[in-house]
């Protein structure tokens, strides 16, 4: 990945601290289920299946997304191994499509989008919500289903 993006622009340009603020701001839902956040990801925990959601921004690769991250403190490990046999049905329920998802990060949806450009923000807030709900439902109607 490089440092830079399409445009020409440094990743170190994006100004996070406004983008997340904002984010709090339009979402605060998000504190309660607040697992972790840092410069470029919030995550949400699902604390019921030991595991995270990780929504980040990806200035320089021009995309926001969605993914089952890691967090040792939360019990989010080994996530992608563990999430393995259920995949074909947690995908089935999400219905993504092929453009929608980047190689080497498991299950995950992403959205192009300029994320330099401030007048996008709010709709990168409201997609990383909406999609990190969407994958929270089917996850817990898929390993809900698979509980002792």
């Amino acid at each position: 990945m490089s440092e830079f993006d399409f445009g020409g622009r440094r990743a170190s340009e994006f100004r996070q601290r406004g983008f997340w603020s904002l984010f709090a701001e339009r979402h605060p839902e998000e504190r309660t289920s607040l697992a972790r956040r840092g410069p470029w990801f919030w995550q949400r925990g699902l604390p019921d299946f030991g595991l995270v959601l990780s929504m980040y921004v990806a200035p320089a690769q021009n995309h926001v997304g969605v993914f089952f991250g890691r967090n040792e403190k939360f019990g989010a490990t080994e996530s992608w191994s563990r999430l393995k046999p259920f995949q074909p049905a947690i995908e089935e329920r999400l219905q993504l499509r092929p453009d929608q998802s980047s190689q080497g990060l498991g299950i995950n949806s992403l959205w192009r989008v300029n994320c330099y450009a401030e007048d996008n923000w709010p709709a990168m807030a409201d997609w990383l919500v909406t999609e990190c709900t969407r994958f929270e439902r089917a996850v817990v109607a898929v390993l809900g289903e698979t509980r002792p």
